[in-house]
């Protein structure tokens, strides 16, 4: 992993691989130094003092309740621009710690802006002060690294320092201190305010951050174009499984209804045949035509073109539910005894046969319990 470290005001930049850092003269030179790593993910580190750190002692339950963009808002009275015009981060340490960082949404774009000229990916921009280890409990990590005095606190408290004294005058009297390089006036500034026994030595190197990407103080703004069509197609997906649903279930509404129709014709000409010819065992819908020219045939009455007049006049009645209780065919007039729900559908099927070209003399019309009962001759 390719670690670059931004200069404060016009400092220089350095770039490291791991435990030791190189400086670059200029942009440029960092460029040409970092030649073999273009292309590839890297971790920014910019300086410290441009961000704002608070912890703040806080039950979860509180925690929640404020939400986001409530816990924002606690770190208002500690800056001087409006929160608004700032980027927050924070991370929840269980059980009861908060930790709230903001930066000058400018400076993040500044920062981002000074990033686009460097052939590489980046990945994570983090304050500077992550690049030293983290310090036990009740110890402060104070390390010159490069000729920039860094102070760290714990995980995720820490910042650039200018004047050492100042630092140390805010802190507790028995705090530990771990320190690298000090020069020999820093040393001597912490001496006056530390004992030996509170003060060990360690040898300083950059240590690999895991997961720097997901780090909680990365404040390089994450991409929502991926995200946005992401939600834009699973939106489309919704919309047309939902379509898709709609559409199925209104086609087997419709198929359903559809096949009751066509089993109460059927069961209504099975009957019919039954009413005409008798009750036989063997009719059933599916030999209902074979069986019906059959018995035709051997009636002495019946002819072809009987035959041909009714199949053409049966489908009629059926659509209309009409039965036929009794049926005579003499000198080509097919007379028929029918069974209505009313008189207007007897006269509805009137109209409709003589559309079709039948000459077609309605008879008698008489109420029934039932409907109407009424006499049809066809030719």
């Amino acid at each position: 992993m390719l670690y670059l470290w931004m200069p404060e005001t016009s400092g220089v930049w350095q770039w490291s691989t791991g435990e030791s850092w190189y400086q670059a003269s200029s942009l440029e030179h960092l460029i040409q130094e970092t030649q073999i790593y273009h292309g590839e993910e890297a971790v920014v580190f910019f300086p410290s003092r441009d961000v704002q750190i608070l912890q703040q002692t806080l039950a979860k339950s509180q925690y929640k309740k404020l939400g986001v963009e409530g816990v924002k808002y606690l770190l208002e009275e500690f800056v001087v621009l409006p929160i608004d015009s700032m980027k927050v981060l924070h991370q929840f340490q269980h059980p009861d710690q908060l930790f709230i960082l903001g930066v000058a949404q400018h400076k993040v774009e500044t920062l981002q802006h000074a990033l686009t000229l460097i052939p590489v990916k980046v990945i994570s921009l983090l304050p500077d002060f992550l690049i030293l280890p983290i310090p036990e409990a009740g110890k402060t990590v104070i390390a010159n690294v490069s000729g920039r005095l860094l102070v760290r606190e714990n995980e995720f408290i820490g910042n650039s320092v200018d004047d050492l004294a100042l630092y140390l005058d805010f802190q507790p009297l028995e705090q530990q201190y771990r320190i690298s390089n000090l020069t020999a006036e820093q040393m001597h500034t912490l001496e006056a305010r530390a004992t030996h026994e509170q003060i060990t030595s360690f040898h300083y190197a950059l240590q690999a951050l895991k997961k720097a990407k997901a780090h909680p103080f990365n404040i390089l703004p994450k991409a929502k174009n991926n995200t946005a069509v992401s939600g834009y197609w699973k939106a489309c997906l919704v919309l047309f499984f939902a379509a898709l649903m709609v559409q199925f279930i209104y086609d087997a509404t419709r198929w359903y209804k559809y096949k009751k129709v066509a089993d109460q014709t059927a069961i209504q000409a099975v009957d019919q045949y039954k009413y005409w010819f008798g009750q036989s065992s063997r009719v059933t819908e599916q030999n209902l035509k074979s069986q019906f020219e059959s018995q035709m045939r051997l009636n002495k009455v019946a002819n072809t073109q009987a035959l041909q007049l009714i199949s053409r006049v049966g489908p009629v009645l059926m659509q209309n539910q009409i039965v036929a209780q009794r049926i005579q065919y003499d000198a080509s007039v097919l007379s028929m005894e029918l069974k209505a729900n009313s008189a207007a559908t007897l006269q509805n099927l009137t109209e409709q046969l003589n559309q079709q070209g039948f000459k077609v003399e309605l008879g008698n019309i008489q109420p029934d319990a039932a409907g109407a009962i009424g006499l049809v001759k066809i030719q």
